[in-house]
């Protein structure tokens, strides 16, 4: 089964603006971190860059 989770950035660090958002859709609980990463540069273009992390929301859609 499918799940759908909205991730939305709540602290920001460099590209990573407080609230932007993207959506990722995955068969497990809950998304890794590189899930995240890899939907924003899918979804929005932005390439992870080393260092510190941004910290994220995430919320399971309904």
């Amino acid at each position: 089964m499918s799940y759908a989770w909205k991730v939305t950035v709540k602290t920001p660090w460099k590209k990573y603006a407080k609230g932007l958002s993207v959506q990722i859709v995955i068969n497990c609980n809950r998304p890794t971190s590189k899930e995240i990463f890899d939907a924003f540069k899918n979804q929005l273009g932005i390439e992870k860059e080393s260092g510190a992390n941004p910290s994220f929301d995430i919320k399971k859609i309904k």
